[in-house]
C-alpha cells in the first residue's frame, strides 16, 4: 500500500493527493486495500465492534420495528440494506420475521448493497436458507424503490476532504511525502465543491479548528434519495450535529484508525491493514433529505430508538438460573445495549420518510398509528 500511495503522489501535481483520495485508496483499492482484503473486520478477530455483535436483539429489533410498520401501513414488503457487512443483522432480522409472520416473510424482497465482495460471499452464506434475498453492488442497480432502506455504520467509512483555520483563512489538508514519511501539507482552499458545500449548509470554523467535509457522503446520499419513491429510511451511525461540530472538544475533527481493537490517531498508520473512520454530518443528511421529498424525520440517540421500537418487549420477565441459555444472553444483551456507557451510548439514528403519509412519531409500536394509503 505504501508504493501505491507514493506512485499517486509522483503521478499527482506538486507531488501531493488530496486527503480524500488517500482515504479512499487505503479503503478501498480493488486489491490492497482495507475493506478489500478477504478478512473479517468486525468482532473479537477484527478490528471493530458494531451492534450487530450484542448477540441477536439488534437483528431481532430492527425487524420487530420494521414488521411493525409493514403489518400497520401500505408500504410494499421491501427492505434495502445498504453495506450489510458480515450479513449478521439480516439474518437476525429475517429470522425474526419468519418466526413472527411467515405470511409476510414469504412475501418480503431484501436486497443488500455490497461492494465488497469477500462480505457479499459471507452474506450469501449466511442467508442462503432465506428466500426473495438479492445481492447488488451498488445502488445503480436500484430505481424507483419502494419501502425500508437503512444501513448501519455505513457513512462513517466514506472518504472524506479535510479543511482548516488558520491565521484567519482557510486551508485544504493534501497528503505528501518527506523522504520515506507520509506528511500533511496544507495548501489555499481553491476547491470548487468544498466551498460550495461550505455556503450550501452555512459552515463557519473557528480559528485552529479542523474539519472533515463529507462530499461523497452527500453525493451517495442525494442519488440513493433521487431512487426512492416511498420509503421510510434509517440510518445508524455516529457523529455530530453542526452545532456540536463547533465545540472545543471537536476542534481536531474526527480522523480515527482502528486496529486490532485499537484506536489509532495517525491515520498514516497501518496502511490497508486498519480500518479508517470519521464521524459524519447528520446536518447534511438532514438537509439534502428536504431538497429530495423527506417532510417527515427525526433524529435520536439509539438507546432512545431502541426503546421506542420495543426492545424491551425482547427483555423477558423471568428467572433462567442457565447463565448460558439464550433467554439469559439475550435479556444480558438487552440490558448491554441499554446501559448508560454501553455501545449504544456511540450512536444515532435519523429517522427519514420520504413521499408516504405518515410521520416519524407514529412509526412506532406504542404511539398512534396512522391509517395510511399510498395514493
Amino acid at each position: 500500500m505504501k508504493k501505491i500511495i507514493s506512485d499517486l503522489l509522483s503521478q499527482s501535481e506538486g507531488n501531493t493527493i488530496s486527503f480524500q483520495k488517500f482515504m479512499e485508496t487505503v479503503l478501498y483499492h480493488p486489491k490492497k486495500g482495507y475493506y478489500s482484503r478477504a478478512e473479517n473486520k468486525i468482532g473479537s478477530d477484527g478490528d471493530f465492534y458494531t451492534s450487530s455483535n450484542v448477540g441477536d436483539i439488534f437483528g431481532r429489533l430492527l425487524g420487530r420495528w420494521f414488521l411493525q410498520i409493514f403489518e400497520k401501513t401500505s408500504l410494499p414488503l421491501e427492505i434495502l440494506e445498504i453495506g450489510g457487512g458480515t450479513g449478521k443483522i439480516a439474518g437476525d432480522l429475517l429470522s425474526f420475521i419468519k418466526e413472527q409472520s411467515p405470511a409476510i416473510a414469504n412475501k418480503l424482497q431484501y436486497t443488500i448493497v455490497e461492494r465488497s465482495p469477500f462480505h457479499q460471499d459471507l452474506q450469501r452464506q449466511r442467508l442462503n436458507d432465506f428466500k426473495n434475498v438479492r445481492f447488488v453492488q451498488d445502488i445503480e442497480s436500484i430505481n424507483d424503490f419502494d419501502g425500508i432502506v437503512f444501513s448501519n455504520e455505513l457513512f462513517d467509512a466514506f472518504p472524506v476532504q479535510i479543511i482548516e483555520k488558520k491565521n484567519g483563512q482557510l486551508f485544504e489538508l493534501f497528503v505528501g511525502m518527506d523522504e520515506d514519511s507520509f506528511i500533511e501539507k496544507l495548501k489555499k482552499l481553491e476547491d470548487e465543491t468544498i466551498l460550495t458545500y461550505l455556503h450550501k449548509y452555512n459552515v463557519r470554523l473557528n480559528e485552529g479548528q479542523r474539519l472533515e467535509i463529507p462530499l461523497m457522503m452527500e453525493h451517495y446520499f442525494s442519488s440513493l434519495l433521487e431512487k426512492l419513491n416511498h420509503a421510510v429510511l434509517l440510518t445508524i451511525d455516529y457523529g455530530y450535529t453542526s452545532e456540536e461540530w463547533s465545540l472545543p472538544e471537536h476542534r481536531q475533527g474526527s480522523i480515527r484508525g482502528f486496529y486490532k481493537h485499537k484506536l489509532i490517531e495517525h491515520p498514516f498508520s497501518n496502511l490497508g491493514e486498519m480500518d479508517l473512520t470519521t464521524h459524519i454530518h447528520f446536518d447534511t443528511l438532514l438537509e439534502i433529505g428536504k431538497e429530495k421529498g423527506v417532510h417527515s424525520d427525526s433524529l435520536l440517540e439509539q438507546s432512545r430508538f431502541l426503546l421506542q421500537a420495543g426492545i424491551l418487549e425482547e427483555l423477558q420477565e423471568c428467572f433462567d438460573p442457565n447463565p448460558f441459555s439464550e433467554i439469559s444472553k439475550r435479556n444480558r444483551a438487552v440490558r448491554n445495549m441499554l446501559l448508560p456507557g454501553g455501545i449504544s451510548s456511540y450512536f444515532r439514528t435519523l429517522i427519514q420518510v420520504k413521499d408516504f403519509p405518515i410521520d416519524v412519531d407514529n412509526l412506532f409500536f406504542n404511539k398512534s398509528w396512522l391509517d395510511t394509503k399510498i395514493p
